[in-house]
Order: C-alpha cells, then structure tokens, then sequence
C-alpha cells in the first residue's frame, strides 16, 4: 500500500458517503477541549460501524505529543500453544483460514492472502482458505513436487516437472508457459520458474506471455514478490530483477536461502545469520531487524518475517501492519521444518508433518480514554453517518472522484478510464468520458492513473487535466522508452474528452516501482499544484534540481505544444539558478492526496516509512522535511529552526495504521481536512480549534481499504474503499 501499501488489483470496491448533520460544528467547538501540546498525536477512531448506522458513541483516548515516543510498543499478539496430544494435534484456526482435517500429514506447504496449499504424502495437493477466484481449486489426481501460492493463485510443479496453476488469472497469472522446469514461484499477480537456472516470468508486468529474462544471471532457487523475482546467483548472490523498471540489483552473499515479502527481501547467509534489505535496494537494511540468531530457512510476508532457528524453533520480527527496529512477534511453540507466509498468513509444517496456520496482526491501541475529554469525539461522531452511494455499484479500481458540471460525479479508474456516474436512484449508465487504457501503464505496483481535475473556469476554458503512468519515448532519452508519469490536457465537448486533443504538459521520468504521488489541484490562483512522489529516491526530495519529492505550480492557460505551461513569477525559486522553478514546496515522500482549504491553504497528506503518517500545509517554499525527518521524528542533531523545515501539524503511528489517505477539505466539517488510513480503515477530522490548536477527532470508521476520498458539489464527502 506504501501505497503498494495501497493499490492492489482489488475488486468489489464501493464509495461511501460520508453525511454529516447542519449540528456538526456548533458540537465539535462546544464539547473541544485545548490540547496540552501544540503536536498532537492521534486519538484512537471511531470504532467499526455498519454503512448507512448511525456511530456508537466511543471514548476518547488521551492525546500525546507528536514528539513523545510510546513508552512500550504495540502488543503483539498471545503465543499460539498448540494442541499437546499428539500425533494428532488440531491446529490454530486463523482469520480467513478454515481448520485443517484432523489426521493429515504433509511434506510440503504454501501460504497465500487468504489460503494456503499443502502436498500430502501422495503428492497430491490440498488447500483451505478462502475460496477467492477458486484459489481452493486444486486439481484432483495431479502429483507435485512443489507448490507455490501468490496472491489469490497457486502455480505447482508437477513430477513430470510440468507446471500447471489455477485460481485468478486477470493478468495471466494462472497461464504457465509449457515446458519442463526446476522450480516455480508465484508472486502477487505474477509467476516466474526456472529451466536450467533460465529465469522465465509470466503474469502482471508481461502482456505478452511467458518471458524469458536474458538480463538475469544464471540462478539455483527464486522467490518472488509484488513485482519483483529474486534469486541465487552461482556464486551465492542474490540477484533481483523487476518486472516494471527492467532493473537488475545484485546484492553481494554468499547466501544459502531467501524469502520475498511486499517491499523487502531476506535471505540467510552462509553463517545461518540472517539478511534483510528493502526491495528496490536490498543493500539497505530493513527498519525491522532480524534478530541475531542462526536460521535453517527463512519466509517473508508483506509486513512481517519468520525464521526457523537451527533449534528448529521459530522466530518472527517485523509487525502485522508496519515494523519497528528490534520488534519481535509472537509464533506458535514446537519444533519445525517448514515455514511459508502470504500477506499476514503464516503456514509451518511440525517435524511429526502435521500444519499450523496463524494470522499475524498486532494493531493495539495505546491510548487510554482521558474522562474529562470523553464526549468530544462522541458527538462529533453521532452527527454523522456512512452511506453507501452510487446505489450500491462496485467499482473495480477507483482511485479519484470529483464533480462535473452536469451535476454527475466522475470516477476516476486506475486502468486509465475516467466515467460519469449519477448518484441517483434509478440513474442511467455511466458515461465514458475518456477511455486511456491503451497509454495508462497499470497495474503493477502502484502504476496507473491516479488524478484529474477539470479547469476551475471549465465554461470559458473546457479542459480536463489528466495524471498517469505511461511508457514514455522521452523518458531516458530521444528515441528511448522508459517509464514516466504523464501531465497532459483535454479538451471537452458534449461530455466526453476529445482524445486527439491530447496535450503534454509535463513528464516527469519515474522508472521505479511506486511513490509516483499523484493529485492535480487548482488553487483560487488559477494555478495547477501537482504532488509528485520521491519514486523511492529518498535523496532526491531535498534536491532542488529534481521534481522528484516536490509540490509544483504551473501556469498552464493558453498552453501550447510549444509552450505547454508557464513559470508564476511569484513561484519561489524563480529567482534560483540552481533550482527547477516549477517547484513549490519540497522535502515530501509520496503525497497520494492533498487538497485546499478555502483560506488558500494547502493540507497534504504525506504516506510515512517507518514510524509516521502526516498532514503538513505547503506553503510556498517550505521543506516539509523527508528524508530528513518522518513526521515529526527527525535525525539525531537536527535542528529544526536552522534548517528551516517546516514540521506536520499532525502526526500518527503504526498503532493506528500504516498508509495515510488524504484528504478533502470539507464544508460540512466546518472546512476541515478528512483524511484516513488505507489498512486499518480509521477516518478522522482534523481541524483547528478556537485556541488555533491543531485537533483531531474520529469519524465512521470505513471497516475497509481506504483509497482516496471525493467531495461533489454540495460538499457531500464519499470514501472509496476496497475489501
């Protein structure tokens, strides 16, 4: 999500309405009390509701300081005790996992999202779950030798060293080539397997089938991850190569073993020590740290990583939602040979061949309820209400909304459409306002189309301004393709964009896989403000001959494909020959969203590391800090003044999620930011009281994967969530 902490192939995606009542903001002011502290921390949401319930009341837990650190961390889940009597034990039934048969013994076992697949001793397969895209669906009467599950799809290496593999297959995931192999590994939405230490890779990032990977050395064993395939060199290495960029890492071994999660890779070196790097520099040490034990095999999650010990123990570290240096979790006791993990599913076989499965998660609260403040997040929260919109329609991909003049509502879908809907009942069809899916780069990682936003004086200037991934010929060079994120411009007329239309404005080279940003707004300047992200190039955000990590401000009426913008002589570094004079504020990581108040100033919610989330206002010229400081967590010796950064207004931390998703400024909210997390579903309402402290308090709370969020013409504020 990163915002590949966000944006997965998802579907069933609905948009909610969030309603609140005229009552709101005489509530909010009446029941606020100052905070002690000028940064606060967040207050624990609004717990889980049902769409269209009114909110339970719930208590308000103790604000801290943003600078003050948790004096203990998240409790980790209880250790898992298995069943004593053997040789049958029963195993820990897990969330979205069904309990295994009694009796079964297995040589072999792989975890997936939400199932896992297990040989039996006659080679044929099993798996239990969650039946998604007929994940479950083994073939009966097929021998394996090897089996790997990916997302919500397997892919096994029969003994004939055949492959065959089923369940989703939307990018040709579940299609192997044929052939005869030596192992098979299956990623998020991509397989790849080896033929002589050959790697070939099919599924998302190979639209045009099963490749084989000429760049890559000659390899011994792979693991693959969200877009990325890593394996063992001849001399020990660990070789990477991913699927959007093209790109080729080796990280120096020796290595004997390696495990891929979402965004890093382990591996175990040749003194049973253990590795772990993030994925797109494995030579950087992970913010979560193995702990100093020798390991015999090693697996990797999404968020979290297990180890079998030479004691045959486990050991995991990491977290269910986000690490923290030094953090251990809880894993079931016994003696093991085999350890597998998909998304925050954890799979191991016992030395006497019978499974276990555990659900790794350790989102606690750490705030306790303060008494004298108990109904300020109360009331706030009976005046308003979730609604389903649109009647109910489930969108696939959507990751914007905004109004059009025809009073319908434009959704914005990550494939690169953009369709008009009504949310009214009975309403007619959408209607396609432009069809980009032949350019939009989608849907690896966090690729796609991630913004548009029509000309604030649409009726003198009909113009709809576009954000997306594209395959750039410019990108590296003249005549040289490579990945870029694109600005272009639209001409409207009767509803619908006219393609050949089609103006540049802006390209911007992002040829890794995430942290592209992504949000066009317009100022009551005229101005067009686009947040661009350090596209996991965190030394860039501080640099000022880069758009990398930066907010910039174009002028781009009267563009042309000679002039496609202009430079606002008011920008701030107009005046800098060593600064690109497009930029208006710098220092950011990945701005998914931001949006203006309506006193000109700029909320922007930036998606944290490690530690933090934040909000910050942009103005102009301001650092808002990254890599220099997470949130409000800064480098040790670093002034704040002297460096001149500009800190959050707000921060949280992994307790309460791990992706923030800004935002809109909502009229109905008394003009404040709504903002949420993408994985623990939280929504909040930050705003200033009459004291001008910065506050927070809890709206419904979405129970789902927030993507972005939405406002139409009334003010009326609507979540686009995901299951």
């Amino acid at each position: 999500m990163e915002l590949a902490r966000g944006l997965t192939q998802i579907r069933g995606i609905a948009i909610y309405a969030l309603l609140a009542y005229a009552a709101l903001a005489s509530a909010f002011y009446s029941c606020s009390q100052p905070p002690a502290q000028q940064q606060p921390t967040p207050l624990s949401p609004t717990p889980a509701i049902v769409a269209a319930t009114p909110v339970p009341t719930t208590p308000t837990p103790q604000p801290t300081s943003a600078q003050q650190q948790p004096a203990t961390p998240p409790t980790a889940p209880a250790p898992i005790t298995p069943t004593p009597q053997l040789p049958t034990p029963t195993p820990t039934a897990a969330h979205a996992f069904t309990q295994l048969p009694d009796e079964v013994k297995f040589t072999h076992i792989t975890a997936g999202k939400h199932h896992a697949c297990a040989l039996r001793s006659d080679a044929t397969a099993l798996c239990w779950g969650s039946n998604i895209s007929g994940s479950l669906n083994a073939p009966a009467g097929l021998a394996f030798s090897q089996i790997s599950a990916g997302l919500n799809f397997n892919c096994g290496l029969r003994v004939d060293r055949a492959i065959t593999c089923w369940g989703e297959n939307n990018a040709g995931q579940a299609s192997p080539p044929s052939g005869r192999f030596d192992e098979v590994a299956a990623g998020r939405a991509h397989a790849c397997a080896l033929d002589a230490g050959a790697l070939i890779c099919w599924g998302a990032g190979f639209p045009n089938g099963a490749e084989t990977i000429q760049e890559i050395p000659p390899l011994s064993t792979i693991q693959a991850g969200v877009g990325f395939t890593c394996g063992l060199t001849p001399d020990d290495d660990m070789a990477c190569w991913y699927n959007q960029s093209r790109e080729l890492a080796i990280t120096p071994g020796p290595f004997t073993e390696l495990a891929a999660g979402l965004h890093h890779v382990c591996a175990i070196k040749s003194d049973s020590s253990a590795f772990c790097g993030e994925e797109y520099d494995p030579s950087t040490l992970r913010r979560s740290q193995p702990p100093p034990t020798k390991f015999i095999q090693i697996a990797a999650g999404w968020f979290h990583t297990c180890g079998i010990t030479e004691t045959s123990d486990i050991e995991c570290w990491g977290s269910g939602v986000r690490g923290a240096a030094g953090e251990r979790l809880s894993a079931p006791e016994g003696k093991f040979t085999t350890i597998s993990i998909g998304w925050r599913n954890s799979c191991a076989l016992r030395t006497n061949e019978y499974a276990i499965c555990w659900h790794q998660l350790t989102i606690e609260p750490l705030y306790l309820r303060e008494p004298d403040q108990a109904d300020s997040s109360d009331q706030l929260s009976s005046t308003t209400q979730l609604s389903e919109a649109f009647g109910g329609v489930k969108f696939e991909q959507p990751t914007e909304l905004f109004p059009l003049h025809s009073g319908e509502l434009a959704v914005v879908d990550r494939k690169g459409v953009i369709a008009a809907y009504s949310n009214e009942p009975n309403a007619a069809p959408p209607k396609t306002m432009l069809d980009l899916t032949d350019e939009t780069v989608c849907c690896e990682d966090e690729s796609g189309m991630f913004s548009a936003a029509l000309d604030p004086q649409f009726e003198k200037f009909p113009f709809l301004y576009v954000y997306y991934r594209i395959m750039s010929l410019h990108a590296y060079g003249e005549n040289v393709p490579g990945l870029a994120s694109r600005l272009a411009r639209f001409r409207v007329a009767g509803g619908k964009a006219v393609r050949d239309s089609n103006l540049t404005i802006l390209e911007i080279r992002q040829h890794r896989s995430s942290h592209y940003g992504g949000a066009i707004r317009f100022g009551a300047d005229g101005m067009l403000y686009l947040g661009i992200g350090d596209n996991f190039q965190s030394q860039k955000s501080q640099s000022l001959d880069t758009l990398l990590g930066k907010i910039i401000r174009l002028d781009v009426r009267g563009a042309t494909p000679e002039q496609p913008y202009r430079i606002p002589p008011d920008n701030p570094f107009v005046d800098n020959p060593k600064a690109f004079p497009e930029i208006w504020a710098y220092g950011l990581r990945n701005p998914w969203r931001m949006d203006f108040a309506p006193d000109g100033r700029l909320f922007v919610a930036d998606v944290g590391h490690l530690f933090q989330e934040e909000v910050s206002i942009a103005d102009a010229g301001a650092n808002l800090g990254w890599p220099i400081c997470e949130g409000s967590i800064c480098e040790e010796d670093v002034d704040v003044n002297s460096e001149g950064l500009t800190m959050p207004i707000y921060t949280y931390g992994r307790e309460d999620g791990c992706a923030i998703i800004g935002g809109v400024t909502a009229p109905s909210l008394n003009n404040g930011f709504v903002f949420g997390d993408h994985c623990s579903g939280k929504v909040w309402l930050l705003e200033q009281d009459e004291q001008e402290n910065w506050q927070t308090r809890a709206l419904p709370q979405a129970e789902r994967r927030i993507l972005s969020f939405g406002i139409d013409a009334d003010g009326t504020v609507y979540i686009l969530a995901a299951d």
